[in-house]
């Protein structure tokens, strides 16, 4: 990754996570599609996508903050391993589904 840009600025001096980690930044963050990264030293940068440059069959998820939401709790439930493993679908990779 490549910061592009060094001339950071405060838009807040302080907030609060609530109780889920969420923030609310205000305008200079809003409508808009991040990726976030960490360093060692716990910064947290947030890191604007071209919802333009996500291929087209991905770019529906993040248009759909519903679904969004459901791949992130799964993912979050994955990470702390509430899963269980279902078995193999491999009979099923070759099923043809009529639409």
């Amino acid at each position: 990754m490549i910061i592009s840009n060094q001339n950071f600025y405060v838009i807040k001096e302080a907030i609060l996570t609530s109780d889920q980690g969420n923030l609310t930044l205000g305008e200079a963050a809003k409508a808009k599609v991040y990726r976030v990264l960490t360093n060692d030293a716990g910064q947290i940068l947030l890191d604007p996508i071209d919802i333009e440059k996500i291929p087209e069959e991905q770019r529906w998820l993040w248009q759909n903050p519903e679904a969004l939401a459901m791949v992130l709790q799964g993912l979050k439930e994955a990470a702390e391993g509430k899963g269980h493993y279902l078995g193999s679908f491999a009979q099923y990779a070759d099923l043809e589904i009529d639409d």
